[in-house]
C-alpha cells in the first residue's frame, strides 16, 4: 500500500493574543517508504503527533491531500474512512488506550470484532500475536495488571490484528525502561521486515539504530535528520 501526502498542512486558531492562527504543520510533501521503518524525531510541540494523525486519517489537514494508493482518504464519508482505517492502518497512540473492562485478549481482538464476528481464526491469530510480543501468558489478565512495557506490547498486537499495510506509532517507547525500549523497537523493526510500512514519531535516540529512514520535524517543518 502506497501512502503519500501532497502539500498537507494543519492550521489551528488561537484563542487569545497575537495572530489569529498558527501552523502546527507547515506545507509538507511526504511518501512513506514501503516495508521500512521511518522514524521522525523532534521536540514536543514540533508537530510530530499532528502530522502522524493526518497521515492516519484521524485529523483532516487544513489543506492538501493524504493519498492511499491514489485515493484521497479525506474525500471518503466518515463511516467509510473509519472502516478503511480499521482494515488498513494500525495506530499505536501515545499512552495506554486499553479498554479497562476487557481482558488483554479481548483488547487485541477488538479491531477485528468492530466489523466482523468472532471466529476461531480470529482467536487463533490474536493468540499468535500475543505470543509474538511475548505476553501470551497474560491473555486473560486485565489491563490494570500489566506493566507499562506489557501494555505497549499489547497495543502493538492490537494494532496488527487486522494485518494492516501501514503501522503508525506515536512515541511507542515513551516512559519505558531501556529493556522494554529495546524490545518494542525490535518488534517494530521485525514488523517492517515482514512487509508492513512502519512510521514512528519519537524522542528516543536509540530508535535511529532500528530505522531505515530518519527524519526531523522542527516547528512544523519536516526535514532530513
Amino acid at each position: 500500500m502506497r501512502l503519500k501526502a501532497e502539500k498537507i498542512c494543519k492550521k489551528f486558531n488561537r484563542k487569545t493574543g497575537g495572530a489569529s492562527y498558527f501552523y502546527a504543520v507547515n506545507e509538507t510533501d511526504f511518501e512513506l517508504a514501503e516495508s521500512s521503518l521511518t522514524a521522525v524525531y523532534g521536540r514536543s510541540g514540533g508537530g510530530k503527533t499532528t502530522f502522524l494523525n493526518m497521515l492516519g486519517g484521524l485529523l483532516k489537514p487544513s489543506d492538501g491531500k493524504v493519498l492511499v494508493d491514489g485515493t484521497d482518504i479525506y474525500a471518503m464519508p466518515d463511516r467509510e474512512l473509519s472502516k478503511f482505517r480499521n482494515k488498513n492502518i494500525g495506530i499505536i497512540p501515545q499512552g495506554s488506550t486499553a479498554i479497562p473492562a476487557l481482558t488483554v485478549l479481548e483488547n487485541v481482538m477488538l479491531p477485528r470484532l468492530m466489523y466482523s464476528k468472532q471466529d476461531d481464526s480470529s482467536l487463533e491469530y490474536a493468540m499468535e500475536l500475543l505470543e509474538k510480543v511475548g505476553i501470551s501468558n497474560l491473555s486473560e489478565a486485565m489491563p490494570n495488571e500489566l506493566s507499562g512495557g506489557e501494555l505497549r506490547r499489547m497495543a502493538i498486537a492490537r494494532a496488527l490484528m487486522n494485518k494492516p499495510s501501514v503501522l503508525l506509532a506515536d512515541e511507542p517507547t515513551g516512559d519505558l525502561d531501556d529493556e522494554n525500549t529495546a524490545l518494542v523497537l525490535s518488534l517494530l523493526r521485525d514488523t517492517a521486515k515482514e512487509g508492513t510500512s512502519v512510521f514512528i514519531v519519537t524522542h528516543e535516540g536509540e530508535a535511529e539504530n532500528y530505522a531505515d529512514i530518519a527524519l526531523k520535524m522542527d516547528s512544523g517543518t519536516l526535514k532530513n535528520k
